[in-house]
């Protein structure tokens, strides 16, 4: 068999780690005195780090992050926002995934509760887990809608797959029985399946009042809030500075 025809059956078989590989291997000599195992190993951590980049790059796509430049190397600590810089990496270890625990985020608008999110976000997806951001209010109208069309099911089950649903503007804006009994399904459906990061302007010990509702308003925060860690961010907003 020609290289020519290991490169074509490689490009059949999508192997296009190895493909870049073997390129590199007949073009160099540095790869020449090399032993076959090792150069057949070349060829196989390339294949892998390949797919690696590709699931990064598709799980990016379908995060659809407000942010897509965030990234985590560039968060400051220290400062008006009083960022804590051991929990925040413990946090950007994404270790709280294994357990299914909760993300609260809260401060006043401008304080860069989103982006900071977004990061954690893309955090996530360096891990190879799944990551889907929404604004609050905007899916829970999906899920008005989706009742109305019959695909309630196949939306709340996408929804409870996620590794990590990030629920951005929590608490801006009321929200009717109906959108709290979907917002309870959805989260009592990822209770031991998904993290949950909550991103809004209201502390957690503000919900209740929020939510407005006796037994919804428990069962939501509790299930939010029963394994979670917490973020308050301080100081003026960042938008006044641009």
């Amino acid at each position: 068999m020609s290289l020519e025809s290991v490169r074509q059956s490689l490009r059949e078989l999508r192997l296009d780690g190895m493909y870049a590989a073997l390129d590199q291997q007949s073009t160099s000599t540095a790869y020449a005195e090399m032993a076959f195992v090792d150069r057949l190993e070349h060829l196989a951590i390339s294949e892998k780090l390949e797919r690696q980049t590709r699931t990064r790059q598709r799980l990016f796509r379908q995060a659809k992050f407000k942010h897509k430049s965030a990234d985590p190397a560039d968060i400051q600590f220290g400062g008006e926002r009083a960022l804590d810089k051991s929990q925040i990496a413990e946090l950007l270890m994404c270790d709280w995934f294994e357990h299914t625990d909760n993300l609260l985020i809260s401060g006043a608008t401008g304080t860069g509760k989103t982006w900071l999110a977004c990061c954690f976000g893309v955090a996530a997806v360096n891990k190879g887990l799944s990551v889907k951001y929404f604004r609050t209010n905007p899916l829970l109208e999906e899920m008005r809608l989706s009742h109305h069309d019959g695909s309630i099911a196949k939306l709340r089950a996408s929804l409870v797959r996620v590794s990590l649903l990030i629920l951005d503007d929590f608490g801006i804006a009321p929200i009717n029985e109906d959108a709290k009994e979907d917002l309870l399904e959805l989260l009592d459906g990822r209770s031991d399946n998904g993290s949950t990061l909550i991103v809004g302007q209201l502390d957690p010990s503000e919900w209740h009042n929020y939510l407005d509702s006796p037994h919804l308003a428990d069962a939501i925060v509790d299930r939010l809030t029963q394994r979670s860690h917490k973020l308050a961010l301080r100081g003026p907003s960042l938008r006044a500075r641009r």
